[in-house]
């Protein structure tokens, strides 16, 4: 296995992307935006060999970084840079160009709410990937075309 990919990026292997490279069937996020527009995928951040999605995250006015997340279906791996994430914290998702707060799109069943991350360029909750911004809840989905899907979201590490 490859340690560093072809820009020098040290590649993150996880049990997750072994099942999904020996199954036929895969999801990957390909495109991710804020409500202003910006892209949310991000080269510097790969997950075997996948562009990740990056965020900037504040726990209160003294704690924040930035986690970029897997792009895969089901691969709950996540990486974070400046900051700490502890299980059980409410994390604030902001775009990380930009500072804009992303958008509510529910309440999750744990009590913390789920996020609205675009799939196109201009917002609809018709078609946006779903995450819960506590660390350690799976709780996530896409949403494409009003049709639902089940997806992993930031996982404590």
């Amino acid at each position: 296995m490859r340690r560093f990919d072809d820009n020098g990026l040290m590649v993150f292997p996880s049990e997750a992307m072994r099942e999904l490279r020996e199954s036929r069937h895969i999801v990957v996020i390909e495109a991710c935006y804020c409500p202003r527009g910006h892209n949310l995928i991000n080269e510097r951040a790969k997950f075997s060999d996948f562009s990740g999605i990056l965020l900037r995250v504040r726990h209160n006015a003294m704690r924040e970084g930035l986690v970029a997340l897997s792009p895969i279906y089901g691969d709950k791996s996540r990486i974070s840079l400046g900051i700490e994430l502890e299980k059980g914290m409410v994390m604030k998702l902001l775009c990380p160009e930009c500072g804009i707060p992303l958008p509510v799109y529910d309440e999750c069943s744990c009590g913390a709410d789920v996020i609205a991350l675009f799939t196109r360029p201009v917002p609809d909750y018709g078609d946006c990937v779903g995450i819960c911004n506590r660390v350690g809840c799976y709780n996530a989905e896409l949403k494409s075309g009003n049709e639902l899907l089940s997806l992993a979201s930031i996982d404590e590490g």
